[in-house]
């Protein structure tokens, strides 16, 4: 893995490397996220290119989150749990 850096100024700016914005094609007026990630006991910052339609890409997140649940046992599952809550 190649490593490389920038220098933050004293406005909180950092220019990006040429080599990263040509591997993520990266244009002026681009936009960036930015994520706070765990590994192991470290927080990490990644960033990475802003899509340029949010709903296409968050598109099919979850899909797979019900697969293989009852679903009306887990939903009469929740009413009992309010229930018991009372």
């Amino acid at each position: 893995m190649e490593y490389i850096q920038s220098t933050i100024s004293s406005k909180y700016q950092t220019v990006i490397p040429v080599m990263v914005r040509k591997q993520l094609k990266l244009k002026a007026g681009g936009r960036l996220i930015w994520r706070f990630v765990r590994m192991s006991d470290k927080e990490q910052v990644l960033a990475e290119p802003a899509p340029k339609d949010w709903a296409k890409y968050t598109r099919g997140l979850g899909k797979n989150i019900w697969k293989g649940l009852d679903i009306e046992q887990y939903i009469q599952s929740l009413r009992q749990e309010w229930l018991n809550q009372k």
